[in-house]
């Protein structure tokens, strides 16, 4: 089996991947430098910033060993990359959410191509396949970043976490004690 893209796929597929991680390095190197000169004491749930940077890198990263894998898996790959910038996009519609979703919108659309290239049950499957375990590795790591919560050493704050899976936990950080409740 050949690696290179069937003719079907072409250039506009490897057009396609390399403008869709051009705007999510764009969008990461965007996303760090904005939140890192918001000033203010940091957020109490630390994991987000680093989990959605390393998540949009991740998806980068899939959709350019696309362009090396052999041709059967490629439609999994891209999906897998696709579904998972359109679902993050979504959930951040209000800031970073309009790039997300249209490298999101490229790599869907290199996944068509892949598909078209060797259609047929396999590879359908293992498209919508990938896109789900993508969806649930986003909901999974939003949920774990959400509800990990570091307290400042001194001060006091508090709040609600956010949930994907239910109600969120409502918390208090005083001098650099957690208290939940739940």
């Amino acid at each position: 089996m050949s690696a290179a893209p069937s003719r079907s796929e072409g250039i506009l597929a490897r057009i396609f991947v390399f403008v869709a991680v051009a705007i999510l390095v764009a969008m990461v190197a965007l996303y760090l430098t904005l939140i890192q000169n918001q000033g203010g004491p940091p957020p109490d749930n630390v994991l987000t910033v680093p989990f959605v940077a390393g998540y949009l890198i991740f998806m980068a990263a899939l959709l350019v060993s696309s362009l090396a894998i052999p041709a059967g898996a490629r439609p999994a790959v891209r999906a897998g990359a696709g579904s998972g910038l359109v679902a993050l996009g979504v959930l951040s519609a209000f800031s970073i959410g309009v790039p997300v979703l249209m490298a999101g919108a490229f790599a869907l659309a290199t996944a068509g191509m892949a598909i078209a290239a060797r259609p047929g049950a396999r590879s359908i499957v293992s498209a919508v396949l990938a896109g789900l375990l993508a969806v649930i590795v986003l909901m999974a790591g939003f949920e774990y970043t959400w509800t990990h919560i570091v307290c400042p050493a001194t001060g006091e704050s508090g709040g609600t976490t956010a949930s994907v899976f239910g109600n969120g936990t409502t918390y208090e950080c005083n001098n650099g004690v957690l208290t939940v409740r739940r």
